[in-house]
């Protein structure tokens, strides 16, 4: 490595952002340069401890092998690579990090940016092991068993029900229906009502929540009918009504990783598409209009060749925190479209409405300031697209589509603008 070259990743090792833990690695000897004190600190050590140390010494052995492979991936021409590995903590304790890891040009290194995910994992740890603790649940504050006398229409509780309920014991409900006097108001008519479906259809599984705001919990009520007459009427059913909080509380972490953009924090092109297509079924049916806005940074080729890919993404962070300062209505979903490129879906908002939006978006952006990039002033061009309430429904790809034209009639036009769509643009 040249000395420019060394001067240019130190001048770039100097201004990044502690919120995103950053290392750069050579791709020869494996060892780490320049590593950040975000990155050191997850290790629970200093930078300078860390610094010149080997990758391969800091994780866990098992995950030696997917590293190695990623490298050699790097060193063969990939221009990016994903792992996800667990690092070795001094006493014996892990952290799982989920990382990145890109060429840096004109040098033989690579940088990585990542993201802890040791909590995740340990959400994914207590799924795995549901099945068993479910088993070890019955007699604990997990889970419980009930029992119904279907005729007298009489429930009987394990004594531990009443700690998974968060009630009294001596407010135990004594009939079916009661339970939906012990949850969440939302959620009684659910749980009332699942008695007639348990004894015509022999079982039932209704999940609700009880407790308010911090303190609710995720429940889950099971059973099926044990006994019936000569005549197939029910006589008595049994089941388990099961805390399943952790479980509910890793599925939403699994979800808010899968529908993330990694980089910026907003929602992704998967969770876009979703939301699109979800809000053009509700709104064609409702009768509401619906908008698209599309996003694009201007000139951000020359704002990376400029200052490198490194500030290029602390800038993608700051528009998009930027972007989502605008959104006031929680059925607003702004996203990351791709590369340089946001979107936003607004439910219910008209052409007029779309056009103010998109003029605060346009005005957000040129305060923003990127500390890397001092003199470069950022702005975006943004295309509107909205539906007509009262002529044939429009497909969700369509609207798409014109807001994307009305972008690019917008970067045509001199970029740092906002642009609605109409019928002259194609």
């Amino acid at each position: 490595m040249t000395a420019a070259q060394a001067a240019r990743l130190a001048g770039m090792a100097a201004t990044r952002s502690a919120e995103v833990e950053l290392f750069s690695l050579a791709g020869q000897d494996g060892l780490l340069r320049e590593v950040n004190d975000a990155f050191a600190q997850l290790l629970g050590q200093t930078a300078a401890e860390v610094n010149g140390r080997s990758l391969l010494e800091l994780v866990h052995p098992e995950d030696v092998p997917p590293i190695i492979a990623g490298l050699a991936a790097l060193h063969d021409g990939a221009s990016e690579v994903m792992l996800e590995n667990r690092f070795m903590l001094g006493d014996g304790r892990t952290v799982h990090l989920q990382w990145v890891a890109r060429p840096l040009p004109g040098t033989d290194l690579w940088w990585a940016a990542g993201r802890d995910t040791t909590e995740f994992h340990r959400l994914l740890g207590q799924r795995r092991d549901l099945g068993a603790r479910l088993e070890l649940a019955l007699g604990q504050a997990t889970a419980a068993m009930w029992d119904l006398d279907v005729r007298a229409d009489r429930l009987s509780w394990e004594p531990q029900a009443a700690e998974v309920l968060g009630v009294a014991t001596s407010s135990l409900p004594v009939r079916f229906e009661d339970i939906g006097a012990v949850v969440q108001t939302a959620d009684a008519p659910a749980v009332s009502g699942a008695f007639r479906p348990l004894i015509d259809d022999g079982a039932i599984e209704v999940a609700f929540r009880v407790g308010d705001g911090a303190t609710t919990r995720y429940l889950s009520l099971r059973g099926k009918v044990l006994d019936r007459d000569r005549r197939g009427r029910a006589l008595r059913a049994v089941g388990l009504i099961v805390d399943v909080t952790a479980e509910k509380a890793m599925e939403e972490q699994m979800l808010r990783m899968v529908m993330s953009d990694a980089l910026t924090g907003v929602p992704n092109r998967r969770a876009f598409d979703q939301a699109l297509r979800t809000s053009s079924r509700r709104c064609t049916r409702e009768l509401e209009p619906l908008s698209v806005i599309m996003v694009d940074i201007d000139n951000f080729k020359g704002f990376n060749d400029t200052f490198g890919h490194l500030v290029g993404d602390a800038a993608l962070v700051a528009v998009a925190r930027s972007l989502a300062g605008v959104i006031e209505r929680t059925d607003d979903v702004l996203a990351r479209f791709g590369g340089e490129e946001f979107a936003l879906v607004l439910p219910g908002i008209d052409e007029a409405g779309a056009a103010v939006v998109a003029d605060r978006l346009v005005r957000a952006i040129r305060e923003v300031k990127v500390r890397q990039a001092p003199g470069w002033a950022l702005s975006i061009s943004v295309g509107t697209a909205t539906t007509a309430t009262d002529g044939p429904a429009m497909k969700a790809v369509e609207l798409l589509a014109q807001a994307d034209r009305a972008l690019y009639a917008a970067k045509g036009a001199g970029k740092d603008r906002a642009l609605a769509y109409d019928a002259a643009m194609g």
